[in-house]
């Protein structure tokens, strides 16, 4: 749907240029569009490294430890809660298979000396060594260099032997990489907007400090947003399985959320590729939410839109919260098929919370999601959580920045971004008469007495 009269909210093709705002190129004045260049497609060289990075990968899982290597284990998880031992003895550059789909070999996109230069931007706090250096290295290794502008790692107040003196002497050695230390623990949220304000580049890529960037993962966004700089572009997000360190292709899906504004993944349905226009399995698709972690963005346009809400404490539903921003004030959010970034997916969070209780802070964070966001549907949300005694302190910057910005209602949001997101059954909310469905009491009989 169009609701609103805002012109559509399709994707079809990597040539679309259908958003209503912020276009850069109109379709008539494209430049001849290119094929990627050598460091972003497969040779034999770079498959011989595959080849030779993996064997050493399942040599190391098969390996017998040593009673060292055992306590060396169990201090990594302890750490990080993945295997830091695998990782440690893994090459800073390595290689694994190339996980895009054939198509994007030959796809073409806006020459490079059009497209914009890029910050990358690394959070990390009492990351391994290993997993941070590879993360800046495969960087690096897979990013046309004129691209780059620069590697800002910014240190939440990390407090771990390695990442003391001994990485500010291994960051002079690495190519267009800066240090950033902030001085107490800032938490994620505000460690972004330090980054961000810092960066020099046209636009901003965040990624988390445990990832291994695929060739070819920079132009299929930088392409996107240089056609229109109200585009967040986000890379297809692959697995890197947290003991065996192996990576898993990442499947086509959509960012979403329930409603008590928990994040999930939902996959690509035919009934989206019609509602979306698209007729390729490597077309952009639109994604009403990201996961938060790994995105491009323009710049000027991340500080224009709102940045983070400061109000929030360390981390969590800071991507809820930007997300509905971003969709409902104008801006789209796209993810990439051909952009491939690997990401350690692990069980738990190593890290501590600012506060003694991260349940809370979540809670408080998602509390003042729903009272700038969510409209009425915030009784839904309350319904569900119970998080309201929670309070959200101060919102009223956040409503006066929505309301400044003529950004479109939760309800549009619904019914042109988020289309298959449902009112929830047999709940009591707090205002009834929003929700004549809603206020029914909870009806206890079994289902075939109903």
């Amino acid at each position: 749907g169009d609701g609103d009269g805002d012109g559509g909210v399709g994707v079809s093709g990597v040539g679309a240029n259908d958003a209503p705002t912020g276009q850069v190129i109109s379709e008539r004045t494209w430049p001849e569009l290119e094929k990627l260049s050598d460091i972003s497609l497969p040779n034999n060289d770079k498959l011989q490294a595959v080849l030779k990075d993996e064997k050493l990968r399942n040599h190391l899982n098969h390996k017998k430890k040593s009673k060292t290597d055992v306590q060396e284990y169990q201090e990594g998880y302890k750490n990080n809660q993945f295997n830091q031992w695998i990782s440690d003895r893994l090459s800073l550059h390595r290689r694994a298979y190339d996980t895009r789909q054939l198509e994007c070999l030959y796809e073409k996109y806006l020459p490079i000396h059009i497209l914009p230069s890029v910050s990358v931007v690394i959070i990390f706090h009492n990351e391994a060594r290993s997993t941070l250096l590879r993360t800046v290295w495969s960087v690096l290794d897979r990013t046309p260099p004129s691209l780059l502008k620069e590697i800002l790692l910014v240190d939440d107040y990390s407090d771990l032997p390695h990442l003391g003196v001994v990485l500010e002497e291994e960051v002079k050695e690495l190519p267009k990489t800066r240090l950033i230390r902030l001085d107490e623990r800032s938490g994620l949220i505000r460690a972004k907007v330090v980054g961000a304000k810092a960066s020099k580049g046209e636009v901003l890529v965040f990624l988390d400090s445990h990832c291994e960037c695929n060739d070819g993962w920079l132009e299929p966004l930088l392409d996107r947003i240089k056609r229109n700089r109200k585009t967040v572009a986000m890379p297809i997000i692959d697995a890197i399985e947290f003991e065996t360190w192996e990576h898993r292709t990442g499947l086509l899906e959509r960012g979403i959320f329930d409603w008590s504004l928990t994040f999930k993944w939902s996959m690509l349905t035919e009934d989206d590729n019609k509602r979306q226009g698209r007729t390729r399995d490597i077309d952009p698709f639109m994604s009403p939410a990201m996961a938060g972690g790994l995105f491009a963005m323009d710049r000027d346009y991340f500080f224009e839109v709102g940045a983070y809400d400061m109000g929030m404490e360390t981390w969590g539903g800071e991507n809820i919260e930007m997300s509905i921003r971003i969709w409902t004030c104008g801006g789209r959010i796209e993810a990439l098929p051909c952009s491939h970034v690997a990401h350690v997916f692990r069980k738990q969070s190593p890290y501590k919370f600012k506060t003694d209780n991260p349940h809370i802070t979540i809670a408080r964070n998602l509390n003042r999601v729903a009272e700038v966001w969510l409209d009425h549907y915030k009784e839904v949300y309350y319904a569900i959580t119970q998080n309201r005694a929670h309070g959200a302190g101060d919102v009223s910057e956040r409503i006066q920045f929505k309301h400044d910005n003529k950004c479109k209602s939760f309800r549009w949001y619904m019914e042109n971004i988020f289309y298959d997101f449902y009112l929830p059954q047999n709940i009591q909310v707090h205002e009834g008469g929003y929700f004549p469905s809603l206020s029914c009491p909870v009806d206890t009989r079994p289902y075939w007495k109903r």
